[in-house]
């Protein structure tokens, strides 16, 4: 027993459809906008909660007659030009395909650079002929990261596929965002109007139950409270979810014993925390640092309240102001706005409204359990802004206390 393959996913999308659990919705959604011959469809999640999973799940299983599905990915592609993206995405879909290079040809990179719609008029033209009718798909993950957070220098990708899109008739798109809040308007402007889009969001309560007990069938057993604790922790979300069954799964060899009950759990969350450092850090380095500063703050109003059983949440201004001092007017204004943004992405969910002076404020708790741990586990806010006064006397710690918190965070680490 005790050489076992640990079954839980981390750190790698997740390949084996069996294993994808609660995604049906998804996969229904994409078979309509394709029925219905949407030219362009928007997926949209938190990092780590499943889009790539989701792309191979599509790309390898689903079927819709008369359509072809192709993942692509523009990770790390923000900096390259389109005849760089082009030319790399001609092998890629050859590869996916099962073509031979050597029976196609792929416009050199020069070619495409003098002349970019030799890709479609030669290529896609070559592609179209080997599908034999079909239609092409492309899953474009990653698609967000071809612009900046000013929506001001973009990608000379998006001009050209905006360009083709309707012109090409047999060609489609899902794109795949997980970084920028403001992609789905700003997606609708690039296309013309508005933009089919659905939610890759969190689990329901029985898709989370059978993630943690089918993974691991037959060999861990599960007591009913131990599940309700993980679905308190982790809320639905299928990274975290496994994160937890992944440390439960390695103390359950290392101790023969395979029955997991409510207490194996809290033995087990320190260690998830350490094992979970990059995936929490990729979730939140796209959040702005006002984001950063109001989703550390929520935390911290979480745990003073549970110091006391007096204390009630308050608004995350009113920690800050403990901390920092009085904020003006104007850092109200933008710290809210950047509050309601956080619930707009899922991270905090609003629970309830506080009287402040003449106004009635609203009071959030961060709506991850196991993030909110996290958050609490690296850093202290008292701590953070001491240093930053300290280093920076005449500016305002709201710009550079999460630069100097994350560039912390990012030193190398062992998972």
């Amino acid at each position: 027993m005790t050489l076992i393959k640990n079954p839980y996913t981390i750190g790698r999308p997740v390949y084996a459809p069996e294993y994808l659990f609660g995604r049906e919705t998804i996969v229904s959604f994409i078979q309509e906008q394709l029925t219905s011959r949407a030219k362009v469809t928007v997926l949209h999640g938190q990092r780590r909660i499943g889009i790539t999973s989701c792309i191979n799940y599509i790309s390898r299983s689903v079927s819709v007659d008369g359509f072809m599905f192709v993942p692509l990915s523009l990770e790390g592609k923000y900096h390259n030009s389109l005849d760089e993206i082009l030319y790399d995405f001609a092998r890629d879909i050859v590869d996916w395909l099962g073509i031979s290079r050597s029976t196609i040809t792929i416009p050199s990179q020069e070619d495409i650079k003098a002349k970019p719609r030799r890709f479609t008029r030669i290529f896609f033209k070559q592609i179209y002929n080997r599908l034999e009718g079909k239609n092409i798909v492309l899953l474009l993950d990653e698609f967000d990261v071809l612009w900046d957070d000013s929506c001001s220098e973009i990608n000379p990708f998006i001009k050209f596929l905006t360009s083709i899109i309707n012109r090409e008739k047999k060609l489609f798109i899902v794109l795949f965002l997980g970084r920028r809040g403001n992609s789905l308007e700003f997606i609708g402007n690039l296309f013309g109007g508005k933009v089919s889009h659905e939610e890759l969001g969190l689990l329901n309560k029985s898709d989370t139950e059978n993630l943690i007990t089918e993974v691991a069938e037959g060999i861990l057993e599960y007591k009913p409270e131990a599940i309700e604790k993980i679905w308190e922790l982790a809320g639905g979300h299928p990274y975290y979810t496994q994160l937890l069954c992944f440390s439960l799964f390695q103390q359950a060899r290392n101790l023969d014993r395979w029955n997991v009950t409510r207490q194996d759990i809290e033995g087990i969350i320190d260690e998830s925390l350490e094992k979970g450092e990059a995936a929490f850090l990729s979730t939140i380095e796209v959040l702005s640092a006002r984001q950063k500063l109001i989703l550390y703050a929520v935390a911290e109003a979480q745990k003073e309240a549970t110091k006391s059983s007096k204390s009630n949440i308050v608004n995350p201004l009113v920690i800050l102001e403990r901390h920092h001092g009085k904020l003006t007017k104007k850092m109200k204004e933008e710290l809210t706005k950047a509050a309601e943004h956080l619930v707009d992405l899922k991270f905090l969910q609003q629970i309830g409204e506080q009287k402040l002076g003449k106004n009635v404020t609203p009071i959030y708790k961060v709506k991850i359990e196991l993030f909110r741990l996290w958050l609490l586990h690296k850093l202290s806010l008292e701590t953070e802004i001491e240093k930053v006064n300290e280093l920076f006397p005449q500016k305002s710690f709201f710009g550079k206390i999460w630069n100097i918190s994350l560039g912390r965070w990012m030193r190398p680490h062992n998972d």
